[in-house]
């Protein structure tokens, strides 16, 4: 509960600041406002003279200081509510630290925790078209298992270089009736001067 009403008071005490340099916000506000129509005003006051541009310049001149007056004004009021702000975090996370440290003080000590490891991962499925060969390189293998290890590895090669000369044949097939039938592709277009390789 006090951790709430510090809180309660912490914000009472920065609305206060904060209600002060709004005031002052306010207050900088209406100067500006003022100023910028003081300059309004003397600027249709020196259309009427001989001298327009002097005359002008001046309440301009004038202007621009009043106007940095205020902006310092501004930036020190800004400043101020910067620091007062970031006390006020502080503070509270200070605090907040200090209640948790007194809450973890008055819990009862936590029972040792022992590392427990997970058991790893069943091996992966394995698919069933394959069957499963011992290692070729394994020592314990006998010379024939070796040889049969051999001779289904030899199989399978054998297997992928004809399925791979059957597409090869009939991407070949495709290419001579797509020829028969006058689709020839366009050839590529040569490169311009902007896209050419440098």
């Amino acid at each position: 509960m006090t951790f709430r009403v510090l809180c309660l008071v912490l914000a009472c005490t920065a609305s206060a600041s904060t209600w002060a340099a709004d005031a002052e916000h306010d207050r900088i506000a209406a100067e500006r406002a003022a100023a910028d129509a003081r300059l309004a005003t003397q600027e249709r006051e020196c259309a009427a003279r001989f001298i327009v541009a002097a005359c002008v310049e001046d309440a301009r001149v004038e202007h621009r200081a009043t106007l940095a007056r205020l902006r310092q004004q501004q930036l020190q009021i800004d400043e101020t509510r910067r620091r007062e702000t970031a006390a006020a975090r502080r503070k509270a996370i200070a605090e907040r630290v200090e209640a948790q440290q007194a809450r973890a003080s008055d819990a009862p000590p936590e029972a040792p925790r022992v590392n427990v490891r997970r058991a790893p991962d069943p091996a992966p499925a394995i698919r069933p078209t394959e069957p499963l060969l011992p290692h070729p390189l394994a020592g314990s293998a006998s010379g024939v298992d070796r040889a049969t290890i051999e001779q289904r590895s030899q199989a399978k090669f054998d297997a992928r270089a004809r399925a791979a000369q059957a597409h090869r044949e009939e991407v070949e097939r495709r290419n001579a009736q797509r020829a028969a039938q006058g689709k020839v592709a366009a050839p590529l277009p040569t490169a311009s001067g902007a896209s050419a390789v440098r």
